[in-house]
């Protein structure tokens, strides 16, 4: 009986520090569990303050952009107002050239024909001037000195005596070639 209540004594010891070792592991485990309790409302809080920045965020996000878009389209339809004024305008001057085209039809007419005729005569005095400036330069160089202008001149009256007695000198050739000797 001294043995059992011996071994009564030793268990009921074994039994009271486990009681005592798991209460105190039960102690951490519950201030544990507290922190991560009061963490937990902590990140809940925080989530919840995020969230409702972000909403008056986007909210306000959603005025400007509102804003924004009202202001473009106001911008828009006064540009879309000043081109209808601006292609009124030109309706109307449109017709109101055409209608002074109408009655000066004639004497346009006639200016465009004058200034084709000024510009043709310009082009022909262009080529005329081109003719010119190419003789001068090709007559340039055969009279830098005497002896060449005494020559070119030569030729010239020479060219010019051909020319001047070319059917009676062409009837000669024919003559001298043609008959029999």
């Amino acid at each position: 009986q001294a043995r059992l209540e011996e071994s009564f004594e030793t268990l009921k010891e074994h039994y009271q520090r486990d009681y005592s070792l798991i209460m105190q592991t039960l102690q951490e485990e519950r201030y544990r569990c507290e922190r991560l309790e009061e963490q937990l409302n902590d990140l809940t809080e925080l989530h919840q303050n995020e969230i409702l920045n972000l909403k008056q965020e986007l909210a306000s996000m959603e005025e400007k952009i509102a804003y924004q878009s009202y202001e473009r389209a106001r911008d828009i339809q006064e540009a879309l107002e000043a081109c209808q004024t601006r292609i009124s305008k030109m309706e109307l001057q449109q017709q109101q050239q055409q209608v002074v085209q109408l009655e000066g039809l004639e004497n346009a007419t006639a200016r465009n024909l004058l200034g084709k005729l000024i510009n043709i005569l310009l082009a022909v005095m262009a080529v005329l001037l081109v003719f010119v400036s190419t003789v001068a330069n090709c007559v340039v160089p055969l009279m830098k000195t005497r002896n060449r202008t005494f020559s070119t001149l030569f030729l010239v009256v020479f060219i010019a005596f051909l020319w001047k007695h070319w059917d009676a000198l062409f009837s000669y050739v024919e003559r001298f070639f043609s008959s029999p000797r």
